[in-house]
């Protein structure tokens, strides 16, 4: 059933249940439908900006959205997931100049962001793009009469999502209604959601994760709760009326902490390998739930999943978990499937992947080979069928003639009880090309770090330094900054310790 339905059909049926809460600014499933209707006139009554990366029906026009978790993006994430329409979702961390250079690429018919984004403001009027703030009363007087939402076509787009760019010219691709439907429909039953499965998210809409929660829970009928921005005070206060949590792995342990939280029963996390002291500690928080973690990407949809029971794992802790339902996994190296147990580049069979990028990435990430797609994770498939990520094409170090994968390092270093997140680089070494550190959280004796590892990785794997961090730098979607991490490490940044005892 197209998501458009499905909220119709909520509002019809439950008008004055809860639909989503963000920051506590609540819209109920007959307000959030009444507000669709509304954009939908709005936006139909746009001139359309002329484009050729997106196709769109004509009733439709491509809108961006630049204003993180303003409680707005209910409304206009729900009118791109429900009617003709189709969201341009622009991450509002990104740099003023990455944002104008976007919008010159793919121009939108409107875009929607704060008062305060100034520069893009001003980029969107030198464009001739109509802006509207969110956070004045321009929103509401932008919004029409309510309009009949006509019936949405599977294969059109909805979203125009990016991979990257915090650093450089992002990595633009779209996706289609059909395979957002068809993930829809595996997850439910992969992560046992049912209309009572409020969930809780606390990361940015602008990113995977937190944007198919929302998606999900709309489609349920459940309630979604989200934030403006995380602060562990208003974290515990959602989780309070959820039963579902849906975070990558450094927020999931920023709320793992205080009194146990009987009533939440199913966590989903990625983006991150899950270590075993965030593991241990969402247990001990949380301790009647499942923790689902999955491997996946923005190109490809889900890959894998790892089930966390309350008594056992559906896969080995240190892997990412067997092929998600309707997949395919296939590891190959110069177009040949390896054998099983050796690395090779990881390629997926399904029908969540998208056809390709909009823009960038012409040689790396995403492609193609037959009826195989990768985004150039390498990996490999163990005896028991559980996949291991092993790193990136183009991410190996090569130390003393030796190919090494930092993954496995990291997910060696995981293991090891107390371990607060890990990550492996390879530095520049004028005898060994390159030279492997780590940087880790936690106080674990270096000795036992290294004793640890030693038993569970060959000497050539071993990293050569160990840095200590008291607080990791962050990516936008809530990830390690590994380039922050090596430019602390080549420049003797004082935030990394070097530990030798």
């Amino acid at each position: 059933m197209p998501l458009c339905n499905a909220i119709a059909i909520h509002a019809r049926q439950r008008p004055d249940a809860l639909a989503v809460s963000i920051s506590g600014s609540p819209l109920t499933y007959g307000e959030l439908h009444h507000n669709i209707a509304r954009l939908h006139g709005a936006l139909a009554a746009l001139p359309r900006h002329p484009r050729a990366d997106v196709l769109l029906p004509e009733d439709a026009r491509l809108f961006a959205f630049a204003a993180g978790n303003h409680p707005s993006a209910a409304t206009l994430l729900a009118a791109a997931l429900a009617t003709p329409h189709a969201v341009q979702l622009l991450d509002p961390h990104w740099p003023d100049a990455l944002h104008q250079q976007t919008l010159a690429k793919l121009p939108p018919d409107v875009i929607f962001c704060l008062s305060t984004q100034t520069a893009l403001l001003a980029a969107a009027d030198h464009l001739g793009i109509p802006a509207v703030c969110v956070d004045t009363g321009d929103f509401d007087a932008f919004l029409a009469a309510p309009a009949d939402i006509p019936w949405t076509v599977p294969s059109d787009t909805f979203l125009v999502g990016f991979t990257s760019g915090t650093t450089s010219q992002p990595k633009a691709f779209a996706r289609s209604r059909q395979s957002w439907r068809i993930s829809l429909d595996a997850s439910r039953e992969a992560f046992a959601l049912t209309d009572q499965t409020h969930t809780f998210a606390p990361g940015p809409l602008a990113h995977g994760i937190t944007l198919y929660a929302f998606a999900e829970t709309l489609d349920l009928g459940a309630t979604f709760y989200g934030l403006t921005h995380f602060e562990p005070a208003a974290a515990h206060r959602a989780l309070s009326a959820a039963r579902r949590i849906v975070a990558v792995p450094t927020l999931l342990s920023a709320i793992s902490h205080g009194s146990a939280q009987d009533h939440i029963r199913e966590i989903t996390t990625a983006g991150a390998k899950l270590d075993t002291t965030i593991l241990g500690k969402a247990r001990t928080t949380f301790p009647n739930a499942r923790i689902h973690e999955y491997y996946g990407a923005s190109e490809l949809g889900f890959v894998s999943l790892n089930t966390h029971g309350l008594l056992s794992s559906s896969a080995p802790a240190n892997s990412v978990g067997r092929p998600f339902p309707h997949v395919s996994l296939s590891i190959r190296q110069n177009g040949q499937e390896v054998p099983q147990g050796s690395p090779g580049t990881i390629f997926v069979r399904g029908d969540l992947a998208i056809d390709g990028y909009l823009w960038g990435g012409r040689n790396s990430g995403f492609r193609r080979e037959g009826p195989w797609a990768t985004v150039g994770d390498i990996g490999r498939l163990n005896n028991d069928g559980s996949l291991s990520l092993l790193g990136r094409e183009g991410g190996m170090v090569i130390t003393s003639g030796h190919n090494v994968y930092p993954q496995e390092i990291e997910t060696a270093l995981a293991e090891i009880p107390g371990v607060e997140g890990a990550v492996v680089l390879g530095q520049s070494h004028p005898s060994r090309g390159q030279e492997i550190i780590a940087i880790v959280g936690g106080a674990v004796p270096l000795a036992e770090i290294k004793s640890q590892l030693a038993i569970r990785l060959p000497r050539y794997k071993l990293p050569r330094r160990f840095y200590r961090v008291e607080a990791w730098p962050l990516t936008s979607s809530g990830k390690a900054d590994r380039a922050a991490l090596l430019t602390w490490a080549e420049t003797k940044d004082a935030r990394l310790a070097a530990v030798t005892a």
